[in-house]
């Protein structure tokens, strides 16, 4: 059965990469968390999408350039609002934008966690940060990124973590799944679109390699059960609570 990891938390429900999304993720089934890390200037793992605190707070800047610390003093509910016209239901909440070791202190034993690393420099704070925690030693943790060089040196510090490379969209698969292969990357990742109509033979090609493929973003039930029937390794959803009614859990 196919994994539902949810994409950076439950972002329909609350501020994409905030405790409140990844708790909800949880709330909603999920099999997995799946969030973004950039370095701060002060050496730290901030868990945001963007390079800047500009699109989902009320601040501005490059996180490269602030401490965690100033980083904290943003109030990361300020600009999400929900599709009902609830107006900005987070916004004064008390919501700031987590470190990586705040989530992997709070993330339930059963949960699996993908990290995407936003820039080669978190590379090696990751590795000190996940390294003796339950996610890893049970398996359930991978580390993602479109950035090939960010995934050789996770894998350059420690074999036991599972690599996959993220593919822009319209990237080809084939070639990709090949130096995948040949780095020892668990798996490959594309846009939902770039599978096309029938992602069966991209499946088995996966298998004949003894690699993983997923996949983001899936939102539409009726393609999440057609993934799950083909034998997708997992995907990537804004929607986990629909995921988890799609698929019959």
């Amino acid at each position: 059965m196919a994994v539902i990891v949810a994409h950076r938390g439950a972002p329909r429900r609350a501020p994409e990469n905030t405790m409140e999304a990844f708790r909800l993720a949880v709330e909603a089934g999920a099999d997995a968390i799946e969030l973004d890390v950039h370095l701060t200037a002060d050496g730290q793992l901030a868990v945001i999408h963007d390079e800047s605190l500009d699109r989902t707070t009320d601040r501005t800047g490059p996180i490269a350039s602030q401490t965690m610390d100033e980083i904290r003093q943003a109030d990361a509910g300020a600009t999400f609002a929900r599709d009902d016209d609830s107006g900005f239901p987070f916004a004064g909440q008390g919501l700031a934008v987590p470190t990586l070791p705040e989530v992997l202190d709070w993330l339930p034993e059963s949960m699996g966690l993908v990290i995407e690393i936003k820039a080669r420099a978190a590379a090696d704070a990751v590795v000190e940060a996940v390294a003796g925690h339950h996610v890893l030693t049970s398996g359930r943790l991978a580390v993602i990124s479109f950035d090939e060089s960010s995934i050789e040196r996770i894998r350059e510090l420690n074999r036991d973590i599972k690599t996959g490379y993220l593919l822009v969209p319209t990237q080809p698969i084939h070639p990709a799944m090949v130096w995948a292969t040949e780095h020892g990357h668990v798996g490959v990742f594309p846009w939902e679109g770039d599978l096309g109509m029938d992602p069966l033979p991209l499946i088995a090609e996966a298998s004949a390699f003894g690699r993983e493929i997923g996949c983001y973003v899936v939102n539409d039930p009726e393609q999440m059960r057609h993934l799950d029937a083909c034998g997708l390794w997992g995907f990537v959803t804004d929607v986990p609570d629909v995921a988890r009614d799609a698929l019959g859990r």
